[in-house]
């Protein structure tokens, strides 16, 4: 990149900046998510950075979930314990992504305006954004894909040149890497060495290969040392569902997530006019996708290889799981459009399109006057007011009986239906209770897990209230009540663990 081309990007890096401070600061939502993934996630990192390894809120060793995400919050975790600190760094990751993608864009050939629209895009993109604020790997993820493809297009494309360039070498790390934050990006893998035999890149293939084999061995050695086995993701595949997957995401997940932004009803069989709309989104996509030159088959096979890796899984994912690829749907689908919008131009003008039309896609997505449930994080507006919202009282009431069991026994370990959200508001280490009506059973769990406390909570899980609470009741001489918490009422129930033994036993003989 020559010095004059760096100083023509700089106004339109400087406007991007203004636009993701904006979209960020509008929609950030400083209260903790109230998933369980982002709590395992938080414990990962708080094991990493403590020197504990890989491992759980227990200092248990785990493989729950890919170790890349964590160990990018891990060395922020070695200064603070902050969520918001966190939510932070998940957006500098997706600012990061979006300018990387700004890059590649304009080195595949795009103009600077329409690159700056389509990272415009990016940033208001709803979905992008709903995980960007909360701990989650999707946007760590993709900023290290932008990584790969915007390496991919500054080294040398000629294969002798190219094994003499360390950014070859950064591109093969990034690479693995992208698989250790999220294992679907083996589809991006997959699509770089099937791109290189094509051209008839043998050892560029061999390499991606080799990486490949390589950066996995040490995971997937210490998961068999630790008798960890396979992945969860495994267990979830189920080939008799993959056609029906497939269809939602290509003709559900797909319109709703990309600009313009649309309301699909996942739980309505596709119409006859929902395929059409899906239809013409692909032939806009693979057209965009073509156009981009050097970078038209990774991004088309990665697009096709993620589709078919989400479709292997038996989860009802919805969009979910294609959200580290919507930066690059969202690219081709735009530039598609504004190609064949220049064709139509030239016939009939003999100039092409300005790109500046292509704003009028952006105005779906802000329906500022438009009534929100609550919830409702579809909408640039709907993501405001959840940030917005109070946290609910049995939530908060939950959190205030972790904070204040925390002040009486640093070293609790505590029996509740949300141990992974329990620890994160508290740092106190949680077991799920045994769910059976089996009394002396139930009893026997908590004393085999070495539990010292319960929580009686209102968060509306029905087995607490079919199974927890009736023991609990019958029990009075072993849980003894320490803190009370009104509206709703909320209790951490001290177990006896004397008297819990000499339960079981007396009821064994």
């Amino acid at each position: 990149m020559t010095k004059n081309n760096k100083l023509q990007d700089l106004p339109w890096l400087a406007a991007l900046l203004v636009v993701a401070v904006t979209v960020f600061s509008f929609v950030f939502n400083p209260k903790p998510d109230f998933n369980g993934d982002n709590c395992y996630y938080y414990a990962n990192a708080t094991s990493l950075a403590a020197g504990r390894g890989y491992a759980d809120m227990f200092g248990e060793p785990t493989n729950n979930f890919p170790p890349g995400y964590p160990l990018l919050m891990a060395p922020l975790r070695l200064f603070t314990s902050s969520i918001i600190a966190q939510k932070v760094l998940n957006l500098v990751f997706l600012g990061a992504g979006v300018v990387l993608l700004f890059f590649i864009l304009t080195g595949a050939g795009l103009k600077r305006s329409l690159s700056f629209l389509i990272c415009s895009a990016v940033i208001v993109t709803p979905h992008i954004l709903e995980f960007s604020t909360i701990m989650m790997s999707e946007a760590s993820c993709i900023c290290c894909i932008m990584l790969v493809l915007w390496l991919y297009m500054r080294m040398p494309q000629e294969e002798r040149e190219q094994w003499r360039s360390p950014l070859f070498y950064c591109f093969l790390a990034a690479l693995v890497f992208s698989f250790y934050i999220r294992t679907q990006c083996m589809a991006l893998i997959a699509a770089f060495a099937v791109t290189f035999l094509l051209a008839k890149r043998w050892r560029s293939a061999m390499a991606v290969a080799a990486a490949f084999t390589v950066g996995y061995a040490p995971w997937a050695i210490r998961n068999a040392l630790l008798g960890l086995g396979q992945s969860r993701y495994i267990e979830q595949i189920e080939p008799a569902k993959i056609a029906d997957t497939l269809k939602m995401l290509v003709s559900q997940a797909i319109p709703e997530s990309i600009i313009p932004f649309m309301d699909i009803d996942y739980d309505a069989v596709p119409d006859a006019q929902t395929w059409l709309i899906a239809a013409v989104w692909l032939v806009l996509i693979i057209y965009g996708a073509w156009a981009m030159k050097r970078l038209r088959l990774p991004i088309l096979l990665a697009l096709a290889g993620t589709l078919l890796v989400v479709s292997l899984i038996d989860t009802p994912s919805r969009y979910r799981y294609i959200v580290i690829v919507l930066p690059l749907l969202t690219a081709a689908f735009m530039t598609g459009i504004w190609k064949i919008g220049t064709l139509c131009c030239k016939r009939l003008t003999g100039k092409e399109l300005t790109p500046w039309l292509l704003a009028l896609l952006f105005l779906p997505i802000f329906p500022i006057f438009k009534t929100i449930e609550i919830n409702n994080k579809h909408t640039i507006w709907g993501l405001y007011v959840y940030g917005k919202m109070d946290t609910p009282d049995n939530l908060k009431n939950f959190f205030l009986v972790g904070q204040a069991l925390r002040q009486y026994d640093r070293n609790a370990i505590v029996a509740t239906r949300k141990p992974e959200l329990f620890y994160l508001h508290s740092g106190l280490r949680g077991k799920y209770f045994l769910e059976t009506s089996d009394e002396k059973a139930l009893i026997r769990d908590l004393v085999d897990k070495k539990v010292g406390y319960v929580v009686i909570d209102q968060l509306g899980y029905p087995a607490t209230f079919e199974y927890l609470l009736p023991c609990t009741q019958r029990h009075p001489e072993i849980f003894r009540p320490i803190i009370h918490e009104k509206n709703p009422h909320t209790f951490v129930l001290q177990i006896d663990r004397f008297k819990a033994i000499e339960f079981i036993k007396r009821d064994s003989e």
